[in-house]
């Protein structure tokens, strides 16, 4: 039965229901009510919220308001007159003429010596319960009432994939019962109740997904790869002129056992800006070079391969390595040669963009993937990168911290490994929120940083400004501080300009070019300015927490210490902008970022087949993410129809 079968679905509500996702009849029925009211008839009351039945008396009139309207009207209560004030609700003056008997539910208001009725029903419509708000701009909860009850009738159960016995055990409801304590529940426990079951449900679908992807790489064998330690001792001795903490020191052993091993690395490999993450890459590269395999190295922006071509190319060109950037940028000549040199060889190690997962992006011997920041992309996308080769070892690496909740979920097909000491001669970066009125004082210190020999970045959410949200544009910012700042060179830096110009401004900026950088995030990872100890974020509370962490570590990446300020328009503090000063620790950081933003934001990006939620919420109910990790495992180990069915719809939505 198609959805526009259904009583009160006409061609309008079709298509709000499209623009919704709602396509069909499990579609809707899984459409969850935003929230319940409950209605009892308690009779007028002029101290406290009431349901009592009216008669209408007067014509309902409407007057527009600067951002509302407002509706009025007369009501009889008991044989006592009483005017009636509704807002945003036109659609009375269709449904109510004079003689009509309502019902109101609403409060008596001392104020407009009326009713402020935030319900009115016709008394046929009305009825005592639990009754379900959907909020859908274009159909009102009674149609959307309507619509669910049909829909219910026509509904058919699928059969369960799971064993019904999980959900039991919580005293979850199954099929219809489920469906009918959705859209008409007996009371308001019995509605969360059901929203909870759909929760777990999901919940339990992803983990499985995500168990068995872990359990089919970890079945997966490769040919060990027999790397010349003495190579990498001497590679370490020459080259690396600083001491390794111990926390490199054991992320370099980890790798190295699985390169070693049958068994492919499959490794998130996470740490604080600064904390020493690409040279630990390197090494295992290098290692993997003396194998005789070739390395891929995956990054989000061009500005930050090159940026770490630059970084490899410095360690390893010397000791005979062919390492070769490849970005949309590259000529077709420059291209084709990179690419054949892939093909035969060559070529040891490539740095570019997800380009690089292209099918004319072909390897001679690929061994080892290298993929920064790309915890981004979903597991689709891993699954792709992994076919680059056969049974390649991969590492993941990520500045940004992965809080507890994530890692269960959506890293559970990988194994973990965290740097958590810095470097010595790190300092603490100091930071500092500050309201505009101290916006001169922030640009004096600026001034003082630049004449002792220092760099400084200035960063804001947008290219242009914008009116409607105040917002400052990183365009007017440099003509404003150019005007300031005569006597030094600015440079800018967006998502509008090309690579290439891009790429000038960046190295300038490296070659301390230039003095103070007006940029948008583009630079929020990878950037290393030795020289630059000072940023400044224009409308911080614009940015999450775990980007301006991820910002403010772009400074201070010497020995000279680091300052972060936060530019906010309001003179109190923004209280979740208070923990950047208090802490350096991004793992604390990304723990209340992914409680602010939830884990779509926090990973930056829509995700592919990854996180794509339409009931949980990873933070708030963590205890049903535990029950359905904990199951998950278990149905793994004991259901083989279930995995089975789950084998066959790993990188695709079932839920219905």
């Amino acid at each position: 039965m198609k959805i526009d079968d259904i009583k009160g679905v006409g061609p309008k509500i079709k298509e709000i229901f499209k623009e919704k996702g709602i396509v069909d009849i499990p579609s809707l029925l899984y459409t969850i009510p935003s929230s319940y009211l409950e209605f009892r008839l308690t009779g007028f009351s002029y101290t406290s919220d009431f349901n009592a039945e009216a008669i209408l008396i007067d014509e309902v009139s409407i007057r527009k308001l600067q951002n509302k309207t407002k509706v009025s009207f007369s009501v009889m209560i008991n044989n006592l007159k009483f005017e009636v004030v509704s807002f945003n609700t036109m659609y009375l003056k269709k449904i109510l003429s004079i003689g009509s008997e309502v019902v109101l539910c609403g409060r008596y208001s001392n104020e407009y010596r009326a009713i402020i009725a935030s319900k009115v029903f016709l008394k046929e419509d009305y009825k005592e319960g639990i009754v379900p708000e959907y909020r859908i701009e274009g159909i009102s909860d009674l149609h959307m009432q309507k619509i669910m009850m049909e829909a219910i009738n026509y509904y058919e159960p699928r059969e369960m994939t799971i064993s019904e016995n999980y959900f039991h055990k919580y005293g979850f409801d199954t099929g219809r019962s489920l469906i009918l304590s959705i859209h008409h529940p007996e009371s308001t426990e019995e509605a969360n109740k059901a929203i909870e079951a759909l929760k777990y449900y999901e919940l339990l679908s992803f983990c499985l997904k995500m168990a068995l992807i872990r359990k089919n790489l970890s079945s997966l064998r490769k040919t060990p790869k027999k790397y010349d330690i003495k190579a990498v001792k001497d590679f370490i001795s020459l080259s690396i002129h600083f001491d390794f903490t111990e926390d490199q020191k054991n992320a370099v052993n980890e790798i190295f056992k699985y390169l070693q091993s049958e068994v492919p690395l499959n490794m998130l490999l996470q740490g604080d800006t600064g904390s020493g993450k690409t040279i630990v890459s390197i090494v295992a590269a290098y290692a993997v070079y003396t194998a005789g395999y070739q390395s891929l190295l995956m990054v989000p922006t061009e500005t930050l391969a090159y940026q770490h071509y630059k970084t490899f190319s410095s360690y390893l060109s010397m000791f005979g390595v062919n390492v070769s950037l490849l970005t949309a940028s590259a000529s077709g000549k420059e291209r084709n040669k990179i690419l054949n040199d892939l093909n035969n060889g060559d070529c040891d190690i490539v740095i570019g963009t997800h380009s690089l997962l292209s099918d004319e992006v072909k390897f001679k011997k690929l061994g080892f993937i290298i993929c920064d920041e790309q915890h981004k992309f979903g597991v689709e996308q891993r699954k792709v990168i992994r076919e680059k080769s056969e049974n390649p070892d991969v590492l993941y690496m990520t500045a940004t911290p992965i809080p507890r909740t994530l890692a269960l979920t959506a890293f559970k097909d990988m194994n973990i490994l965290t740097i958590r000491s810095m470097p010595k001669g790190r300092k603490k970066i100091i930071t500092k929120i500050y309201d505009y009125k101290n916006y001169l004082k922030v640009l004096d210190f600026v001034k003082s940083e630049i004449e002792d020999h220092h760099q400084a970045y200035f960063v804001a959410p947008s290219i242009e400004d914008n009116e409607e949200l105040s917002l400052n544009g990183v365009l007017k910012i440099k003509n404003d501080l150019e005007k300031y700042y005569s006597q030094f060179k600015i440079g800018l830096l967006h998502g509008r300009l090309s690579e290439d110009e891009k790429e000038k401004v960046l190295m300038s900026f490296l070659n301390h070019e230039i003095d103070i950088l007006v940029s948008t995030s583009v630079i929020e990872v990878g950037i290393d300015a030795k020289a630059a100890t000072v940023m400044v974020v224009i409308d911080a509370d614009r940015f999450g927490l775990s980007q301006l962490h991820q910002l403010r570590g772009r400074v201070g990446r010497s020995e000279d210490s680091g300052y972060c300020f936060l530019m906010v328009k309001s003179v109190e503090k923004p209280e979740k902008l208070s923990i950047l000063e208090e802490t350096q620790d991004g793992f604390l950081i990304s723990e209340q970022d992914l409680k602010d933003r939830g884990p779509g934001d926090f990973l930056g990006v829509s995700q592919s087949g990854l996180l794509k939620f339409r009931f949980a919420d990873l933070e708030k109910d963590k205890d049903i993410l535990q029950n359905a990790v904990k199951d998950a495992d278990e149905i793994i180990q004991n259901d083989e129809k279930t995995v089975s069915f789950y084998q066959n719809h790993l990188y695709s939505d079932n839920f219905d």
